[in-house]
C-alpha cells in the first residue's frame, strides 16, 4: 500500500510536469473550463488509486488512463472544439443533422461538447460544415437528443432562392403589333405570375395598360399590354380599288387594304395608300399583279361613323413576270 501511495504521488507529479509542458504558452486553453476538467478526471484517479487496496498492476492500469487523459488534454490544444476527438469522461461528440423543409440537406456536421451537456450552441456549429447554398435558420440552444442510437442534434436550414429571370415582352394594342423592346426582370423561384408592378422601369415611349397577373411561360416569359403614350385618336379606313372605267360595285373590285389614319385627315393620297398585289396565273406563267391608282389624289375618305371610313379609289393592274 505504500508503495502504491508513493508511485501514486509520483505519477500525479509527473502529470502535473507533463500537464505543464503540453500547455505551454497555451494560456488560453489552460483557462478554459475543459482544462479544467481534464485535470480534475486525472486528480479524480490517483485519489481514487490512492484510497484503493489495489494491486500493484491494477494501478499501473489506473495511472495508464490518467496518462492517457493528459496525452488527450494535447492533442486538444492543437485543435478547435469542432475537430477535437472527444475525451471519455470529460467531452462527447455530438452529430449535427441538417435538415431543410422535412428531409436532411447535405453531409452531417459534428461538434464536441462537455459529457454532461444536454444543449449544443447554434454558434458552435462551424460555418464551413453548414451545407452550400442553405442559411441557417435555427437560433440559440439545440437539444440533444438521441437518433439511430447517436446523440444528434437537428439545425433547420432555409434554401438560398437565387431566383429566376423572366423576360417580359409588349403587345401594343392600339397598333396591334408586338413591340421589339423586352425586359428581363428576376422574381423568386417559385414565382407563378408577373404584375405590372413587378418592373422597376418604364417602357419608353408606352404606358403599360394591363394590371392583371401574367402567367408565367414554361420558358419564363409573360406578354403585358401597352399602348403608346398620347397617341392621336385614330380611325379605321378601308381602301377599295376598282378597276378603271368600270362602276364602282363588288364585281369590279380589283383588291382591298386597311390602314389607321388620324381621325381628323379626310383625303389621302396616293404616296399614303397601302400597297396592294396578287398573284396570278396566265396560261403556264406566273406573274405579280400590282395595283396602280389612277392619279394622285387626293382621295376623300368617307366617314362611316364609330371612328371608321371607307375610300374608293379608281385603279389598273401592271403586270409584272415572276
Amino acid at each position: 500500500m505504500a508503495a502504491n501511495k508513493a508511485s501514486a504521488l509520483l505519477v500525479l507529479f509527473f502529470v502535473k510536469i507533463l500537464l505543464d509542458k503540453i500547455l505551454q504558452e497555451r494560456v488560453l486553453y489552460k483557462k478554459s473550463r475543459l482544462h479544467k476538467k481534464v485535470m480534475g478526471a486525472c486528480k479524480k484517479i490517483v485519489r481514487l488509486i490512492l484510497m484503493s487496496n489495489i494491486s500493484r498492476r491494477k494501478f499501473l492500469k489506473g495511472a495508464g488512463v490518467a496518462a492517457l487523459a493528459v496525452a488527450a488534454a494535447g492533442v486538444l490544444t492543437g485543435c478547435s472544439g469542432n475537430d477535437a476527438p472527444a475525451v471519455p469522461g470529460v467531452t462527447k461528440k455530438v452529430t449535427v443533422i441538417f435538415m431543410c423543409n422535412g428531409a436532411t440537406a447535405g453531409k452531417d456536421g459534428s461538434v464536441v461538447v462537455d459529457e454532461d451537456a444536454k444543449t449544443v450552441l447554434v454558434s458552435q456549429i462551424k460555418a464551413e460544415q453548414i451545407p452550400q447554398g442553405y442559411t441557417v435558420e435555427s437560433t440559440g440552444e439545440l437539444k440533444i437528443q438521441e437518433i439511430g442510437g447517436k446523440e444528434c442534434v437537428l439545425v433547420t436550414l432555409k434554401k438560398i432562392d437565387t431566383g429566376k429571370k423572366v423576360t417580359v415582352a409588349f403587345y401594343d394594342s392600339v397598333n396591334n403589333a408586338m413591340l421589339s423592346t423586352t425586359m428581363t426582370i428576376t422574381v423568386a423561384s417559385d414565382t407563378e405570375f408577373v404584375y405590372k408592378t413587378d418592373l422597376k422601369e418604364a417602357l419608353p415611349g408606352y404606358e403599360i395598360i394591363d394590371n392583371g397577373k401574367n402567367q408565367i411561360s414554361k420558358n419564363n416569359r409573360v406578354v403585358m399590354e401597352v399602348k403608346p403614350v398620347n397617341p392621336a385618336e385614330q380611325k379605321e379606313v378601308t381602301v377599295y380599288y376598282y378597276k378603271q372605267g368600270l362602276e364602282q360595285n363588288d364585281a369590279n373590285c380589283i383588291g382591298m387594304a386597311t390602314m389607321n389614319v388620324d381621325k381628323t385627315v379626310t383625303f389621302l393620297y396616293a404616296n399614303e395608300l397601302p400597297k396592294v398585289s396578287k398573284e396570278v396565273w396566265m396560261g403556264k406563267d406566273k406573274y405579280l399583279a400590282k395595283v396602280v391608282p389612277v392619279g394622285n389624289g387626293p382621295f376623300r375618305i368617307n366617314y362611316l361613323g364609330n371612328n371608321k371610313g371607307e375610300v374608293k379609289v379608281a385603279a389598273n393592274l401592271n403586270y409584272i413576270k415572276a
